[in-house]
């Protein structure tokens, strides 16, 4: 079989072929582009709507004659579906994945754990002449979907370096692909590989291929075994060598094609082609694109499929392939809220180039923001240890009694599924207050201190103007950790050795805000009564447990070493009933407690008149477990219990009344969303983005997803009703709708092939990102780097944070 690389270099010029590394110019016959001259002009034909899921419908000029269809004038972009070239599956006689390129890392869980025998064992990525590539070390694995049982062959492209043999394992088997692996060819050439993959191993969805080479060597500083150019799989056997295919390059699919006398950005390739995406569906949502072909051969047709997770495909759209632009606008609809697969598919002709004009994902307009005067004045308050299912504004169900919350929800905007970034406090609310991810400011462990490179949205205000102040109740957030950057007054509680009740923070909040408030200000409050030690007063025990006659070992001042010795495989505290209604009943009666508190500080400022002019911002850093999933406490899981936090904005005329944001977001996004609320500009290295579009119903016009970190060993990714976990290599999945409590984990994600692949793809293209403020493009420039700084661990520092339950 003879390989040929096409690569379009740009708009009209000839074609540079690569057939066998020699370099070639191709000038006439199909591959020339006919620029509307030339041969005879066969207009698109309208095409034909299908299925339930929409219809099509052609512009005025049926061979579109602007730079994008006619149909996108009206409407937003949500997605630039050229823009995300790179998240698109390409099957082109089999699924190619082009190595060394920005496509690759949604089969490759991007970089993660490069070097760590339990990673996935990609490397840096290459390039030589024009072979990309990416090193491998000892051990590799792929990740890549299956539409259709039978065998397959993976034909790999690479060069051995400090290997002569490979293994190969596919989906957790034990037995090697072949029995004696494969050998590679002397030489310092890419050659290429075909290893046979009988019916039996292959699944249909999500399949793993675990690469084992037999030894690495030096390269660039890393121990490397090969450099993969590209995989290629092939459904059955592989073809002969009369045979010859183009290769679809990553850097030859998105290109300007001219056809007539219109030219447009488009994805550019051969037929029989399949793209692939995998989108989550707004509300209102439109396919947008336009179709046709710069060569002289006819014979090919174009199809929109959309498959919803657990619907059936269903053909929106199918029409010929001519010399004109074909404008398509289906409607998407009846997929709203859902997670789906879209196909574009070019077939027949003879190797026709067909090129897929300006497709996007688009939506109605919205409707006109009202005009609205910034916050004058920003109160953010972080209730330690606050997970959102004890509030009955995120969980009906619960007997958690907060009025004061429940008004403030009634008349601001309250995003369902918020996020925070880790399980535990130090790197949670560093996120928070900087709009770093933890991977970014590195402030993960007990030791591990924001550094003064590390800017605060303290800063930022104080920067502007504002009088800044910080009251905080835990030990983790003191000058000790870098958290006393850009305030005008800073105190901790705990540092200091003073009360942390919530009457006693906000009494101290309230007096500074009485005697600053001449002018703008911005307050963080951090309190922590949800927090071990639960030691609510009396009357707010006995809404939740009003026994007097309790004799177990639960006592409110222990509570904090009572759960660290429960947790573990080999507690030395174990819990009977009557201890867990005891202390559920001492954490629940905390939260009213904070409540009424919470009501006498919101009064406090209605009677200094500042009140209608402040923005109040609600959240936690992490939530608490009560033997939900067999623990105590918090730091230990990526449970909802832990992770998903409240998040709710409130100042009548700038936040929008009554709202409710489905949409998964992050507390990473806290900080961004209160500068633009004030009108203040800053925060530039922030990874964060702005909320204040989604609260006015707008939809951001790239990817949103979730992500949680847990130390250097979880990831955690989250989109609608689908949540996928990554534990070292191994992912799970929860349906969070059907199963809120996650009682139901599924680990055979082929039960759920195309919402495993949508956070699959996205959970890979993250964490090969270098810059995770824009974690979905394709080029990645050079992201926030912050140099790790350890903190001092006294004597002092550790009875206080031991005080607070952090045993070690």
């Amino acid at each position: 079989m003879t390989r040929t690389r096409l690569t379009t270099l740009t708009l009209g010029a000839a074609l540079s072929l690569t057939v066998s590394g020699t370099a070639v110019v191709a000038c006439s016959g199909d591959d020339e582009p006919t620029n509307g001259g030339g041969g005879s002009e066969t207009a698109g034909g309208g095409g034909t709507g299908g299925g339930g899921g929409g219809g099509g419908s052609t512009s005025d000029e049926p061979g579109g004659t602007g730079p994008r269809p006619a149909q996108a004038e009206s409407l937003r972009m949500h997605l630039d579906l050229i823009e995300l070239a790179h998240l698109a599956e390409i099957d082109h006689h089999g699924t190619y994945i082009d190595f060394g390129t920005p496509a690759r890392a949604k089969y490759t869980l991007g970089n993660w754990r490069p070097t760590n025998g339990n990673g996935v064992g990609w490397l840096s990525d290459g390039a030589e002449g024009d072979e990309t590539f990416t090193y491998a070390g000892r051990m590799a694995r792929l990740y890549f979907d299956v539409r259709e049982a039978g065998p397959l062959t993976l034909r790999m492209r690479l060069r051995a370096h400090g290997t002569r043999r490979l293994q190969i394992y596919l989906n957790g088997r034990s037995t090697a692909i072949p029995e004696g692996g494969v050998s590679f060819a002397e030489g310092t050439d890419f050659a290429d590989y075909d290893i046979a993959i009988p019916a039996d191993l292959v699944r249909v969805g999500e399949n793993q291929v675990q690469l084992a080479f037999g030894g690495t060597t030096p390269v660039e500083g890393q121990d490397v075994s090969v450099a993969m150019s590209s995989v290629r799989v092939i459904p059955g056997e592989a073809p002969g060598a009369e045979e010859s295919w183009v290769e679809p390059l990553y850097d030859g699919l998105v290109t300007r094609v001219q056809i007539g006398e219109t030219e447009r950005p488009a994805l550019l390739a051969r037929t029989p082609t399949t793209l692939t995406y995998y989108v989550d569906v707004p509300e209102h949502a439109h396919l947008v694109f336009g179709v046709g072909t710069d060569s002289t051969t006819t014979g090919a047709s174009a199809h929109v499929r959309v498959q919803a997770e657990g619907g059936q495909a269903q053909e929106l759209w199918t029409g010929s392939v001519g010399q004109r632009w074909n404008d398509q606008s289906l409607d998407l609809s009846s997929f709203a809220g859902e997670i789906v697969r879209i196909d574009l598919s070019a077939d027949g002709g003879d190797a026709t180039r067909v090129a897929w004009s300006a497709p996007s994902i688009m939506l109605d307009p919205p409707e006109a923001a009202p005009a609205t005067q910034p916050a004058q004045n920003v109160v953010v308050l972080l209730i330690d240890t606050l997970r959102a299912s004890k509030l009955r504004a995120y969980n009906p169900q619960s007997r958690v009694r907060t009025p004061i919350l429940d008004g403030i929800v009634e008349h601001g905007t309250l995003f369902e599924r918020a996020h925070s970034q880790e399980n535990w406090t130090k790197p949670s609310v560093a996120s928070v207050l900087t709009g770093l991810t933890p991977s970014t400011h590195r402030a993960i462990t007990t030791e591990a201190r924001l550094p003064a490179s590390a800017e605060l949205v303290s800063e930022t205000f104080d920067g502007a103007g504002f009088h800044t102040a910080s009251f905080l109740a835990n030990g983790y957030v003191s000058d000790r950790f870098g958290f006393d950057q850009g305030w005008d007054h800073y105190t901790n509680m705990i540092r200091e050795g003073r009360s942390t009740e919530a009457e006693d923070v906000f009494r101290e909040a309230g007096d500074w805000i009485e005697q600053h408030h001449d002018g703008r200000f911005f307050v963080y409050i951090q309190t922590i009564d949800p927090h071990v030690p639960y030691d609510p007063p009396a009357e707010f025990l006995q809404m939740y447990d009003p026994r007097t006659d309790y004799a177990g070992q639960v006592s409110p001042r222990r509570t904090g070493e009572l759960l660290e010795a429960a947790k573990g495989n080999n507690p030395s505290v174990v819990f009977d009933q009557s201890d867990l209604t005891r202390l559920e009943g001492l954490h629940d009666g905390e939260i009213s407690y904070h409540d009424r508190e919470l009501g006498r500080f919101l009064e406090r400022l209605q009677t200094m008149g500042v009140a209608e002019n402040t923005l109040l911002v609600i959240t936690s850093d992490h939530g608490e477990e009560f033997r939900d999933h067999g623990s105590y406490g918090h730091g230990h899981s990526v449970y909802q219990e832990l992770i998903q936090v409240p998040l709710i904005f409130h100042r009548p005329g700038l936040v929008p009344e009554g709202r409710r944001v489905a949409q998964p977001v992050s507390t990473l996004n806290l900080s961004q969303t209160v500068l633009e609320l004030a009108d203040v500009r800053g925060l530039r290295a922030a990874e964060g983005r702005s909320l204040v579009g989604d609260m006015r119903g707008q939809v951001p016009s790239h990817p949103a997803l979730a992500f949680t970190n847990m130390l250097d060993d979880k990831r955690v990714v989250r989109a609608r009703r689908w949540k996928m976990v990554l534990s070292g290599i191994n992912a799970k999945m929860f349906d969070l709708e059907s199963d809120p409590g996650e009682r139901n984990e599924i680990t055979d994600l082929t039960r759920h092939p195309i919402a495993a692949r949508f956070l699959r793809i996205h959970l890979g293209q993250y964490l090969g990102s270098r810059d995770r403020g824009h974690w979905w493009q394709a080029t990645q420039r050079e992201g926030t780097q912050i140099q790790t700084e350890q903190a001092e661990m006294d004597d002092t520092i550790r009875a206080q944070l031991r005080a607070l339950g952090y045993a070690n």
